[in-house]
């Protein structure tokens, strides 16, 4: 079976176009080999933070798309064998200001160079507005940026020309991205709408997926090919980001230059919205190499990227600022502030440092008192012995807090032990340094 497409195609020699192509025909999908790794969403109730971390905030993500990404598990959870990403209205009272979702990354802690990938996803209804993804960035994202990085589009969906026309819900797109000879690149392929044999990928669960080997891309719907580009040196010059570590990412996004929206007044698609994935699974096709903290099973050491600010999300009373850098001889240091309470509810703090080693600093707090709003007489304070403190991260944005209180705290402020508090963190500065060996951001 033949299938219309449409050829969407930037910055790219003229020349290379052909040799990218490979085939237009539908074609069966390749026999899969040994799962090497899988996520099948069959446990907990939000993602796993040993493979998945969150990309965070309302910048428009270079697209000027309309959504903020937050962690909140009413946008990512994990609920009866599948991952939901939910976009919603965010209201201020009850008046409608904008939108919240979820956006998924693996990186640094699962990474993929060549092998078949495949998701099987249920979208929601996206007509006019909602641009659901299943995709991939180069390993190196964080250190040279987009398009130097490399990116894969395994499914897209909510592209403008389908918006327009009403059939969003039937066209999948599938692009590669890439910096070429200075500048960006894109290749890429849309299925026409009047031969998706469906209502509408809405319907039901569909299985996207993708054969990445030194020669070859090849995208599939339903195990039917939608599109082949040949990445092979000798014909695709210039597209190394093609051929390095890639990690994953999942989101759904509201409005952006892709759908053509970009107001909050043009968005008509049904909110809320579920995108739902049964499960993520990479296949061996005899090429494949995995890396990443998750394939390693041990989290990555502590470095600059843990920075920032730190709390419990369902308890005040908890807050830290934690800064980790190094000593002018270079061994690291962490430097923590804690912003907690005494037992008669007024706000104290204290302050620790101590050297990470691997994932885990355990600090020695002092309780600094005798200070005075507006005056400051340095032999008047006594830093008094506050106890010991263990962070123990799984990654940049989660840790768990252990607390083993002092004579001196436990009697002055009422403090009591306290045994693996969850901590996530609430925002940081990106820092590439090395510490151990591993990149951090």
């Amino acid at each position: 079976m033949s299938v219309s497409l449409v050829f969407r195609s930037k910055s790219i020699n003229p020349g290379l176009t052909t040799l990218l192509l490979v085939g237009l025909t539908l074609m069966a999908r390749p026999v899969l080999g040994q799962i090497l790794w899988s996520d099948e969403f069959n446990s907990g109730a939000i993602p796993d933070n040993t493979v998945w971390s969150y990309d965070l905030g309302a910048s428009g993500w270079g697209n000027q798309e309309l959504q903020e990404y937050t962690n909140n598990p009413e946008n990512a959870r994990v609920s009866d064998g599948n991952l939901v990403i939910s976009a919603l209205q965010k209201l201020a009272g009850s008046t409608p200001v904008g939108f919240t979702s979820a956006r998924l990354r693996t990186e640094d802690k699962l990474m993929f160079r060549y092998g078949t990938i495949e998701a099987r996803i249920k979208v929601p209804d996206i007509q006019d507005g909602l641009w659901p993804a299943f995709w991939t960035l180069g390993s190196d994202f964080s250190q040279v940026g987009w398009p130097s990085c490399g990116e894969l589009d395994i499914l897209e969906m909510g592209w403008r020309d389908a918006v327009k026309d009403g059939y969003a819900n039937r066209w999948v797109s599938t692009t590669a991205h890439w910096e070429y000879q200075g500048g960006y690149a894109n290749y890429g392929r849309t299925y026409s709408p009047q031969l998706i044999e469906t209502t509408g990928l809405n319907d039901d669960y569909h299985v996207f997926s993708m054969n990445w080997t030194p020669d070859t891309l090849t995208t599939y719907l339903d195990g039917r090919e939608l599109w082949t580009m040949n990445i092979s040196v000798q014909n695709c010059t210039d597209c190394e980001e093609l051929h390095q570590p890639h990690f994953i990412i999942l989101n759904l996004a509201v409005g952006g230059t892709f759908t053509g929206l970009l107001s909050k007044d043009q968005i008509t698609a049904p909110v809320p919205a579920e995108m739902k994935v049964d499960y993520i699974r990479i296949y061996d096709n005899g090429f494949t190499e995995l890396s990443g903290s998750a394939i390693a099973n041990e989290p990555p050491a502590i470095g600059p990227g843990h920075s920032g600010s730190w709390y419990w999300p369902d308890q005040d009373g908890h807050g830290f600022s934690m800064e980790f850098g190094e000593l002018a001889d270079g061994s690291p240091l962490a430097v923590i502030y804690w912003y907690t309470y005494d037992n008669q509810g007024n706000p104290i703090f204290m302050l620790g440092s101590g050297a990470p080693d691997g994932n885990r600093v355990e600090v020695e707090f002092v309780s600094p008192v005798g200070m005075v709003f507006g005056e400051f007489d340095r032999d008047s304070v006594l830093r008094e012995n506050g106890g010991i403190g263990v962070f123990e991260f799984s990654d940049s944005d989660n840790a768990t807090f252990s607390y083993t209180p002092s004579e001196f705290s436990r009697m002055t402020w009422g403090h009591t032990p306290i045994d693996a508090l969850p901590l996530v963190k609430l925002f940081g500065i990106p820092a590439p340094e090395v510490f151990g060996g591993l990149q951090q951001r």
